[in-house]
């Protein structure tokens, strides 16, 4: 983690989001990232081409083993102006939906760089020791769950690049 724990509060809005079972975060994001932006370049039941926003949410929901795929939910934003009773264009796509994402309070920690496997699991175990290790919580609760990898940038961004993971909490 690159400074301190931030607590944040999301309200529930619009996601374009598809589901990818892999055992790697750059794995699914590759196949997301197509499936995704296929529905934002016209791929929808308007065919109309969306602005890409920021930031993209990964919720990783770990597989029941060690050797086991994860599934991930990948979702880009919903620019503002769908953000109202009419939403967005429906995608065609049978893979990707668009959600209302009931988000809450979590925990954030920021770090830079190009994120892999292993940066985006040691800094979520990282905010999780952070958070968990003061608190009267079993030790299932503390090692299995879902927790999200955000990312901000184009993959063309070389530098100041901008990551987050988020781990959902109640009265930190």
């Amino acid at each position: 983690m690159d400074g301190d724990i931030e607590v944040r509060q999301y309200d529930t809005l619009l996601w374009a989001s598809t589901d990818v079972e892999s055992d790697s975060v750059s794995s699914a994001g590759s196949i997301a990232f197509g499936r995704l932006f296929g529905y934002l370049s016209g791929e929808n039941d308007a065919s109309q081409k969306i602005d890409m926003t920021a930031p993209v949410i990964n919720k990783i929901t770990p597989g029941t083993g060690p050797n086991c795929n994860n599934t991930f939910t990948v979702s880009f934003f919903v620019p503002w102006s769908y953000q109202n009773d009419v939403g967005p264009p429906k995608p065609t796509a049978e893979d990707v939906y668009i959600e209302e994402k009931k988000m809450g309070e979590f925990a954030v920690a920021t770090y830079g760089g190009f994120a892999g496997d292993d940066d985006v699991v040691q800094e979520a175990s990282e905010l999780a020791d952070a958070i968990f290790d003061s608190k009267d919580i079993s030790e299932d609760e503390k090692n299995g769950g879902e927790y999200y990898f955000v990312g901000y940038d184009s993959p063309y961004t070389l530098r100041n690049r901008h990551n987050e993971d988020w781990l959902g909490v109640v009265n930190l």
